[in-house]
């Protein structure tokens, strides 16, 4: 009885010693700390208090309880399991208790989605997938801000070849870096068709090679080289291919593809064509 109640006292002065302490911090995750431990606290108390007075301090009922649960969900060895009768050939069948593992994961599963309410529904930690889904939206737009504020994303719908020297000399590095190995150090073709003639396999034009090195294509053992260079390195390196139009280097493939006329161009050939008319 003596110690149950210095017990009870013991409890009741570490509550009023840590509330204080952990109110004072302001941290969301202590808060949440705070709430499980006072709850533990209150449950404990509650317990001995229904112990000193209600059950006169006589603990056998619940010493009786916590065997009878053990022993449901770990069986003693001494317990043979009840025969219930049936006989299919030659095959008794018995009423085997549950394997503790199953009485495991099914308490687990219990505790789980009790914490998982707390977390999510009750005390707001985590968030919930579509409040996930809008933070990431956030943090893309935020990276995708700060990309066109360094020049590292451009407009590819209005996609022009420069001609400046600092984008074709940051092209010319990456071509000789990453493309040399199928089109050649002068792009005159190697594995990879030639890239100094008017013939394209997949379209000329700024607009087209773009499209060609972002995609790249699988087939033929291009690979895409979106996840590699930004959308403005990708312009430079277009634009650096399209300079070296003409170039014809010593040793370079026959013709592959079309013939790539830009459109700006052949519409204005078939102005002066209809002009002569």
């Amino acid at each position: 009885m003596k110690k149950l109640q210095l017990l009870l006292r013991w409890v009741l002065l570490s509550l009023f010693v840590v509330l204080p302490a952990a109110a004072a911090g302001g941290d969301p995750s202590t808060e949440i700390a705070l709430i499980f431990t006072v709850s533990f606290m209150v449950f404990v108390i509650a317990t001995l208090m229904y112990i000193i007075g209600v059950m006169n301090t006589n603990i056998d009922p619940i010493a009786d309880l916590y065997f009878r649960i053990k022993h449901y969900v770990i069986p003693p060895p001494s317990e043979v399991a009840p025969d219930v009768g049936h006989v299919y050939d030659d095959i008794t069948e018995l009423d085997n208790r549950i394997p503790p593992w199953f009485n495991y994961l099914f308490v687990g599963t219990i505790l789980f989605a009790f914490v998982y309410m707390l977390d999510y529904h009750v005390f707001g930690v985590s968030n919930l997938p579509e409040a996930e889904y809008i933070e990431e939206v956030v943090a893309a737009n935020l990276q995708k801000k700060i990309m066109l504020a360094s020049g590292g994303t451009i407009n590819e719908n209005a996609l022009v070849a420069l001609k400046d020297d600092a984008s074709l000399k940051e092209g010319a590095e990456n071509f000789q870096k990453f493309c040399v190995s199928c089109h050649g150090p002068q792009a005159g073709g190697l594995v990879g068709p030639n890239l100094t003639d008017e013939f394209w396999i997949h379209g000329g034009g700024i607009k087209n090679v773009y499209t060609t090195i972002k995609k790249g294509v699988p087939a033929k053992g291009m690979i895409s080289w979106e996840l590699v260079f930004t959308q403005k390195q990708m312009q430079n390196l277009g634009s650096y291919v399209l300079s070296l139009q003409g170039t014809n280097p010593p040793g370079g493939k026959a013709p592959e593809g079309t013939k790539y006329v830009e459109p700006a161009v052949a519409a204005a050939a078939d102005t002066t064509a209809q002009k002569s008319l």
